[in-house]
């Protein structure tokens, strides 16, 4: 073999040990991605609070955190895009106009505003939650730690607080705080984090009629 077919022999070679890598690595990029990308039932297979993607359209979906079968916290991303619904009217304001929306709950209804713009406010993203898994989520053997019935909590940011640049969001709960399984604080900071910021960089105090708990992230909840 020739000095110049040896260098092109090893330059081919080259090349395609190149491409070998480049398809290996696209093929491990989009493995990556269906994990943690939404599933058939809406729920995102994901291990932690840092890998929770929402993607293309983070605006119009909320994440929710339920219980998974085998007792970890898991993100569900449900859609909340306004599909056209009739309009109703409260019967003590009838120029309230309000939609019905399954989305939160059996019977909810919200202000048709409250589906338009940058996102769904934290309170209303915690209705959700506390109302529990819907029957998809449920066949899929999602649960919730949370007390059912107990009312909604009440998310407000603070203007300051925060460290290393996070917001505070400091999260009024109408039920006892202190005794709560780790799981069900978990579901608590994780979603209201995710509500105020994209990718779900927020401290959250939570507060109860019994007392507060420590300012906290959903990724130290972990």
């Amino acid at each position: 073999m020739t000095r110049r077919t040896a260098t092109v022999t090893r330059r081919r070679t080259a090349a395609v040990t190149r491409r070998r890598a480049a398809a290996a690595a696209a093929l491990a990029g989009l493995l990556s991605l269906t994990a943690c990308g939404i599933q058939g039932t809406d729920v995102v297979e994901a291990g932690g609070a840092a890998t929770v993607l929402v993607a293309p359209n983070p605006e119009s979906r909320m994440v929710l955190y339920f219980v998974g079968p085998d007792g970890r916290s898991m993100p569900v991303a449900r859609d909340v895009g306004f599909g056209g619904p009739e309009t109703t009217f409260a019967a003590d304001h009838p120029g309230d106009g309000r939609v019905p929306y399954e989305g939160f709950g059996p019977g909810y209804e919200v202000d048709r505003a409250d589906l338009s713009g940058a996102g769904v406010a934290g309170d209303k993203v915690l209705a959700a939650l506390l109302a529990g898994p819907n029957p998809a989520e449920a066949a899929a053997g999602l649960t919730t730690a949370l007390p059912h019935g107990a009312g909604v909590p009440h998310v407000q940011v603070e203007k300051s607080g925060g460290t290393l640049g996070r917001r505070l969001l400091r999260l009024r709960a109408p039920f006892k705080v202190t005794d709560l399984p780790a799981t069900a604080v978990r579901q608590l900071v994780c979603t209201a984090a995710y509500a105020e910021d994209r990718v779900g960089l927020a401290e959250v105090a939570v507060t109860g009629p019994d007392g507060a708990l420590p300012p906290t992230t959903c990724g130290d909840t972990l």
